[in-house]
């Protein structure tokens, strides 16, 4: 074995991994033999250990769900190829969101069927509609203090404390990253890490995380699913050119987006009742995926699809073994979901939209549920926030309502601008205010003499 220089203790080599019971990391120490057999003829150390000692063991504990579960490393490893990539796929986005913004702003502003409202009208949206915009950003605001609550709860029940500042960063942070990341898959790695920074373990951290990501996606499905029943027989009486403007493949569309979302609570309801079947399922994807050659490591990817898969299961069946608790994140779960939805409700507000003047509730009703029809058609595509695909279809989709101002003319002007407003509070907004508190938490840890300030 090696000497550790500058500690003067014996360095170890271990393998991470999880606690099946209790979730927590743990380090398994390898012996002469393995240590030999894993660095082999080559010198080179298995991707799989780590280098440890006394002062630092409990350190890499905390570190576990990030580095393996999630398979997030946070030092610099892309090559030259993984870079070139990396800047055409950022081209291509670049192109693409510019490329709708410019085809909706000219079909809005331009298109011969349409007339531009007159400067009075614009006048009179802000006289007399300034509110809905403020309801808008109250609503985004709801987003993060539902997630916070849910966190909140979840701490109280583990450690019988609210720790509501922690939580409430911890909402901060996973929705940043949720947005920056394509298909909304970064923020759960950083609420486990800001959470182990807040002197919760790695077992209650990715107990509190993984548990209110599931019960966000079951909520998802559930509603987009009661949606599409609605809109299938128009219970809630939308106005038919508006049913006619949307493609019948629209709705089959969203029904894919609504099972692939729905595949991961699936998956870890299976192993939760049912860990065999479970992981002949999972066996039997990866094996397609080899096929296809879709997936380069399949048996390493594999191993910490299972891996992920039993720590999801443990944490549900904790959920569910206290019902109160249970019912009370799933209720948060479905108002955090509606909330988001409100932004493009009150947004279209603002700009002139009325199919019910006399019934705002029953308005709200159909809004919220194109949105979640149009959230579930645009699920699986693979841009941070969907872009591109939720700008188009939410223009497209509402400027048919726009169109019913209570004016027999058909206005130009609204829908682009009223798309725009909606993404700077439903996508950007997220981004903004995460990206001014990561930058405010890093100078503060910078100035911090230690560095290692919570927040």
């Amino acid at each position: 074995m090696k000497k550790n220089k500058k500690h003067g203790s014996a360095v170890k080599f271990a393998v991470i991994d999880v606690d099946e019971t209790t979730s927590e990391p743990k380090l398994v120490e390898l012996s002469q033999e393995e240590y030999e057999a894993r660095v082999g003829d080559t010198g080179e150390v298995h991707p799989d250990s780590i280098t440890v000692s006394d002062e630092n063991l409990k350190s890499a504990g905390k570190q576990i769900v990030m580095n393996k579960v999630f398979g997030f490393d946070d030092k610099e490893t892309v090559g030259k190829r993984q870079k070139f990539f990396k800047r055409l796929t950022t081209c291509l986005f670049i192109l693409l969101v510019g490329g709708v913004l410019f085809y909706t702003a000219y079909n809005d502003f331009f298109s011969e069927k349409k007339t531009l409202p007159p400067q009075e009208y614009w006048a009179n949206l802000f006289a007399t509609r300034w509110y809905y915009i403020l309801l808008a950003a109250l609503s985004l605001f709801l987003c993060y203090a539902l997630k916070a609550f849910k966190h909140s709860l979840l701490s109280y029940k583990l450690k019988g404390k609210w720790n509501v500042r922690a939580c409430f960063s911890t909402a901060v942070l996973g929705l940043y990253y949720n947005y920056v990341t394509p298909l909304a898959v970064g923020g759960q790695p950083f609420e486990i890490y800001n959470l182990t920074k807040n002197g919760f373990s790695g077992g209650e951290a990715s107990s509190m995380t993984l548990s209110s990501f599931i019960l966000h996606q079951i909520a998802f499905v559930l509603l987009g699913v009661v949606s599409l029943i609605l809109y299938a027989s128009n219970v809630l009486k939308i106005p038919q050119n508006m049913i006619s403007a949307i493609p019948n493949v629209i709705s089959v569309i969203a029904g894919i987006g609504l099972a692939l979302a729905f595949s991961v609570p699936l998956f870890v309801v299976l192993f939760s009742f049912n860990s065999r079947l479970g992981e002949k399922i999972v066996s039997f994807v990866f094996f397609l995926g080899k096929k296809l050659r879709l997936v380069k490591n399949p048996k390493e990817t594999k191993k910490k699809t299972l891996q992920s898969l039993s720590v999801n299961a443990n944490c549900l069946k904790k959920l569910a073994a206290q019902p109160v608790l249970f019912i009370s994140e799933f209720l948060l779960s479905l108002a955090e979901q509606l909330a988001l939805c409100s932004i493009a409700y009150f947004t279209l507000k603002f700009f002139g939209f009325r199919w019910h003047s006399d019934n705002e509730i029953l308005e709200w009703l159909q809004v919220v549920q194109l949105c979640f029809i149009l959230y579930a058609a645009i699920s699986f595509i693979p841009t941070p926030g969907n872009s591109g695909a939720a700008d188009l279809s939410f223009y497209l989709l509402f400027d048919t309502g726009l169109g019913l101002s209570g004016t027999d003319t058909v206005y130009g002007g609204l829908a682009f601008p009223a798309m725009v407003v909606w993404r700077l509070l439903s996508f950007y907004g997220f981004i903004i205010i995460g990206f001014i508190y990561t930058t405010a938490k890093r100078n503060r840890r910078k100035k911090s003499p230690t560095n290692e300030t919570p927040v």
